[in-house]
């Protein structure tokens, strides 16, 4: 049994509770990179709240307001799908709607934020900084976050919205343009949006986080010049002062900007569209690589397809440890448990070719 294996087993067995903690701080002692080296074989993980609600038989939108609900979803990830990590929803909309953004609800998909509460001026000292404790939900992550903790013991990774991303739901499209035409006023808000998450993130690792993934997607839209003035100084800041790991999440296309993802300080980076022959040799030793199956393909493909796809992955990455086998973005609600189980227990029973 390998190492990553006897961990799950303790940290989900409650008569192995007092091992298991030992073993979780153990583990959580370790950089990311040696737990990799360690875990005896490649570890799989995925954002697989919204499958899990829905297996669930509760709805996303009441899932996303009821932290018992959640929390009943979120240990199918685990128990049912056999992930090795515990993934709290990455809910991009959550630090919006906390902020005073509006919010669009549904049963089966993810929130969407649909209005914007920073104007042409651009004044963010007219914002407040949302209380994680009592504003919009974020209260019902973190109750989540500290059902999970005192249940098992094992990863907790919780997501926190990037300032970029952030900053793009406060303002609108319209941030594109400011990129050039009203740096300013963007980065204003960028400075708010960075005290928003590290104040989010805080009170998730307090809650029992024992990692934080820094989701940065609209990063990716945006020129390599423009991510180094505007995205990849306030992803160092939030990195710097968390006090525990990170994961950079930046989906999409980051071809054009992986090295600079690797000067970010994060212990991993998580990835979507690129060609992971050359991440392998981008990103150093150091920093663990995670990614990057195809969501569409998990949620649209037939279990042989899944198969097939995750064994060639594993076929390019297998003389490289520090790497997590995930999806390259959350799951959709409608990705069936019989995929996401092909794509788990085809990482966990491979062998090298």
């Amino acid at each position: 049994m390998s190492m990553i294996e006897i961990l799950n087993k303790m940290g989900v067995d409650k008569r192995l509770r007092p091992a298991g903690m030992l073993a979780l701080r153990w583990a959580t002692s370790l950089s990311f990179a040696t737990l990799c080296r360690l875990a005896g074989r490649h570890m799989v993980s995925a954002f697989a709240a919204a499958p899990a609600i829905i297996m669930a038989g509760y709805t996303v939108e009441d899932a996303l307001h009821d932290a018992d609900l959640l929390y009943k979803a979120m240990r199918l990830t685990v128990e049912k799908m056999g992930l090795d990590t515990f993934c709290l929803t990455a809910d991009l909309s959550l630090e919006a709607e906390a902020c005073g953004c509006n919010v669009s609800f549904s049963k089966t998909n993810l929130p969407t934020v649909v209005s914007h509460i920073v104007g042409e001026s651009g004044d963010a000292n007219k914002l407040n900084i949302p209380d994680p404790n009592r504003d919009g939900r974020m209260p019902v992550f973190l109750k989540t976050i500290k059902l999970i903790k005192k249940n098992y013991s094992m990863i907790k990774v919780a997501a926190v919205t990037g300032p970029f991303t952030l900053a793009g739901h406060l303002i609108g499209t319209q941030i594109y343009l400011d990129v050039k035409r009203n740096p300013e006023k963007l980065k204003s808000v960028l400075d708010f949006s960075l005290m928003v998450a590290k104040r989010y993130a805080r009170d998730l690792v307090q809650a029992g986080a024992d990692m934080i993934l820094l989701a940065e997607p609209s990063a990716s839209q945006i020129s390599p010049k423009d991510f180094e003035t505007f995205s990849l100084p306030y992803t160092k800041e939030f990195i710097a002062t968390l006090g525990k790991p990170c994961i950079l999440h930046i989906c999409g296309k980051t071809e054009h900007i992986l090295g600079m993802m690797c000067e970010s300080g994060a212990a991993a980076l998580s990835v979507e569209q690129v060609d992971m022959r050359k991440a392998v040799n981008t990103v150093p030793r150091q920093t663990v690589l995670i990614g990057n199956i195809s969501p569409t393909s998990l949620a649209m493909d037939p279990v042989e397809t899944i198969k097939s796809q995750t064994l060639a992955l594993l076929d390019v990455v297998k003389a490289r440890k520090e790497f997590v086998v995930a999806p390259g973005c959350d799951l959709p609600s409608n990705t069936p448990v019989e995929n996401i189980r092909s794509f788990v227990e085809t990482v966990k029973n491979y062998t090298a070719r």
